[in-house]
């Protein structure tokens, strides 16, 4: 999630608690990513779910809150490591090309341990009609998203999939 720890390999800590979290803002773009490049949502509907980019001039808030991803239980944590083969062709391409002779050079990393358990949670902006549709709408991007790409760093090999395990919703009454 591209803070570094002191081991100097992004990892996120909230805060506040001191553990392991996700901002909602990068859910917020992943899920606005899916929504855009899998399921080929025209720019009208990802502005009212989402909002503008950040980058862009015009600023809109979308209908739906994300809110940080947050552990449930006590965080897990586990060592991992990433070893780049080529590490003096990515610093200087054009006078290093990846050659089979460069010796690979381990990186050591912390990582979440597989099956932690994580709470996500959604609101509307408005408390209408649309409002709780869109909502229902971006619960479904959520669960379609973190199942099938994944958010964050190595998603190809695992990390960052998530899976449903219970689900609890509560509604103001």
């Amino acid at each position: 999630m591209g803070l570094s720890p002191p081991t100097e390999v992004g990892f996120a800590w909230h805060p506040t608690l001191g553990t392991s979290y996700m901002p909602g803002s990068s859910l917020k773009g992943a899920i606005r990513s899916w929504a855009r490049d899998w399921l080929k949502l025209d720019e009208k509907t990802c502005m009212r779910l989402f909002g503008s980019e950040p980058h862009k001039a015009q600023k809109q808030m979308g209908n739906v809150i994300f809110f940080d991803v947050l552990p449930t239980d006590r965080i897990r944590i586990e060592v991992d490591v990433i070893t780049p083969h080529f590490d003096s062709c990515y610093q200087n391409p054009q006078k290093n090309p990846a050659l089979e002779w460069f010796n690979p050079r381990p990186i050591p990393c912390l990582t979440v341990a597989e099956g932690q358990p994580f709470v996500f949670a959604i609101a509307p902006v408005r408390q209408d009609a649309q409002g709780q549709d869109d909502v229902l709408r971006i619960k479904k991007m959520i669960l379609q998203a973190l199942e099938w790409t994944g958010v964050g760093a190595k998603t190809a090999v695992g990390y960052g999939r998530f899976e449903l395990v219970k689900e609890r919703s509560f509604v103001d009454g």
